[in-house]
């Protein structure tokens, strides 16, 4: 439907038959760079390729060789080092080191005669939200790809604590739900203009339980999930074992956050743009408050 057709039909207006009787425009092919933190082989990325291209989408994969996670955007600038990167599979390539440094690869060798429309980040096998976000290795590939001009949305599934036998039974609707903000974006993009604007990057974070609602939240402070260091004298006398904590009743201080909205079965869906300078703290700096509204207004209507 086109603006005016839009405009007239909450209006209460009739549209021109010439402009009522207009073929819809054909949807938008994307070419989307999938990464994660948890390896090429991983089932959560594989079953996000296979959905993006049965909605017609040009999915490549282009994940590290092995399991990375918590590495947030560590990347290799070691000059001179050397690692393997290989297309294992049509369309899934493995690249030796972090999650930035995969996304980096694929830009710049993968889609070396054309930047991705999009890069996705997932989905994880765990919530990254709080205090979280910033050390999440699949953050870090999305907010890479935002550093080097390409709009990015890094996506995670939620840890059923309560069910560690099936601790993500999820997936199958954070898939869904992947794809569908995809075509969200796809449709309400400026006609030619990017999925998302500038850099920007969004950090959703996908519920055990949706409740059908998708929360626009801020990034919390509260750490749902911890590193623990215990000692570990059986290895030796300065040893110390890392082990991992959850904690989804830990208190927020931050209003809307995400870990509220997802505690709340809600998906939650924060920008981020991969800036870490307090907004207005420096003289002459712009805030594009009316792209992010714009933003906001663009995903209205969006359900889980």
């Amino acid at each position: 439907m086109t603006a005016f057709a839009v405009c007239a039909s909450v209006l209460g207006l009739a549209a021109p038959a010439a402009e009522a009787a207009a073929p819809a425009p054909a949807p938008k092919r994307l070419d989307i760079l999938l990464s994660n933190d948890d390896g090429y082989q991983f089932p959560f990325i594989r079953a996000v390729q296979g959905a993006l291209r049965a909605a017609g989408h040009n999915a490549v994969i282009v994940a590290p060789a092995t399991d990375q996670s918590g590495k947030g955007t560590g990347i290799n600038a070691k000059p001179g080092s050397v690692f393997k990167a290989a297309e294992v599979e049509p369309g899934i390539w493995s690249v030796e080191g972090t999650p930035a440094d995969s996304v980096a690869f694929g830009i710049q060798h993968v889609y070396q005669n054309k930047k991705p429309d999009l890069v996705i980040s997932g989905i994880n096998a765990g919530q990254n939200m709080g205090a979280t976000t910033n050390h999440s290795g699949t953050v870090g590939a999305a907010i890479t790809a935002a550093e080097k001009g390409v709009p990015s949305i890094a996506v995670s599934a939620e840890f059923d604590v309560a069910n560690p036998t099936n601790p993500f039974p999820q997936i199958p609707q954070a898939v869904g739900f992947t794809v569908k903000l995809v075509e969200k974006l796809v449709a309400t993009a400026p006609r030619n203009g990017p999925v998302l604007p500038g850099k920007a990057t969004l950090n959703v974070n996908y519920p055990v339980k949706p409740t059908g609602k998708v929360a626009l939240t801020n990034v919390g402070s509260a750490e749902a999930i911890f590193t623990k260091y215990v000692p570990a004298p059986d290895q030796c006398a300065t040893c110390f074992r890392l082990d991992l904590g959850v904690d989804p009743n830990a208190p927020e201080p931050v209003g809307n956050a995400d870990t509220t909205a997802v505690g709340q079965g809600k998906v939650s869906v924060s920008l981020l743009d991969g800036d870490w300078t307090t907004p207005a703290w420096a003289l002459g700096q712009v805030v594009s408050v009316f792209d992010n509204l714009s933003l906001r207004l663009r995903l209205t209507g969006l359900t889980a």
